[in-house]
């Protein structure tokens, strides 16, 4: 746990630079970056990409914050400061993947480019994006786990996160509060590698079965999703955390099933122009015809 990276003296005053919000920032131009450049690398224009991506990270940030003031019940009450604070707090990660893809859509598609060959090049980018993240969770101690006996639990020192939940909701009982700790889940970690995993097994499986455009980044989203499903029974609220259980959740299976949903869709269309050329192959190729076929060659173009 390294909450503060380190300290500087400006006029006088010293700066914390803390490791949260740096990690953060990371993150933000590690996603713009490397998708404009894949993009680019998929031969789109990079300025173009880099407007869809740059607008996608703004509207990812503040439905990040929106609806993690739904989710704690805050949003009722929300005001244009607590929406644009530019505090390092109260940021929901699927709030602002769901904003974030609305947004290079509309962007993308008043631009003019491509919507599912940009979201194969968001794959890499929102997986780094999500690795540097949880690097900054870890180092300041938020989004851990509940205790375990296993050997990679991580114990969390005294005045953390971890040892205020467990000593509030008394699972350390008299040792906590001599700053005891209990081993917890490294639910940061569990999230890091998953994203990093899955996208490297998503994009060779892209390289090698060649699938439709748009493939990738919905089997990225429902398989992240998925492992999200089960990380969070591992995940313990933060000390004086209130949340709308049941939202989340809800939230999971919507994005599933929708991208289950437009990846059949996608293949099914795949499908069709294959055999649209198929059949298209095969009339080019043919002997002459009489001039009885030619009407029904015809027809069977028009129905394809």
């Amino acid at each position: 746990m390294l909450p503060i990276l380190f300290r500087f003296q400006v006029g006088g005053h010293s700066v914390a630079v803390g490791s949260y919000s740096t990690f953060m920032v990371l993150a933000w131009i590690a996603m713009v970056a490397v998708g404009t450049a894949l993009a680019a690398r998929a031969g789109l224009s990079w300025r173009r990409a880099l407007g869809v991506f740059g607008g996608a990270l703004l509207a990812g940030v503040l439905g990040a914050r929106l609806f993690d003031l739904l989710v704690t019940g805050q949003f009722w009450h929300l005001t244009l400061n607590s929406a644009l604070s530019l505090n390092f707090q109260a940021f929901a990660l699927y709030g602002g993947l769901a904003c974030g893809a609305l947004g290079a859509i509309a962007i993308a598609r008043f631009l003019r480019m491509p919507v599912w060959r940009l979201a194969d090049c968001a794959v890499p980018s929102l997986a780094i994006g999500i690795a540097l993240m949880r690097t900054g969770c870890f180092l300041r101690g938020c989004c851990f786990g509940v205790p375990t006996r296993l050997p990679w639990g991580v114990t969390f020192p005294t005045g953390s996160p971890a040892w205020g939940q467990q000593l509030l909701s008394g699972k350390t009982g008299i040792l906590g509060m001599v700053g005891g700790t209990l081993p917890v889940h490294p639910t940061e970690l569990y999230e890091l590698g998953a994203a990093l995993l899955i996208a490297a097994a998503v994009l060779l499986w892209r390289r090698l079965a060649e699938p439709p455009d748009g493939a990738a980044f919905l089997v990225f989203a429902t398989a992240f999703t998925l492992f999200r499903v089960g990380n969070d029974f591992l995940r313990s609220p933060e000390p004086g955390e209130v949340t709308i259980g049941w939202l989340t959740p809800l939230v999971y299976v919507a994005v599933m099933v929708f991208a289950l949903v437009l990846l059949g869709v996608r293949f099914a269309e795949s499908h069709r122009r294959a055999s649209a050329r198929t059949l298209e192959a095969a009339v080019r190729s043919a002997p002459s015809l009489s001039d009885d076929e030619r009407p029904a060659t015809s027809l069977a173009r028009q129905r394809v």
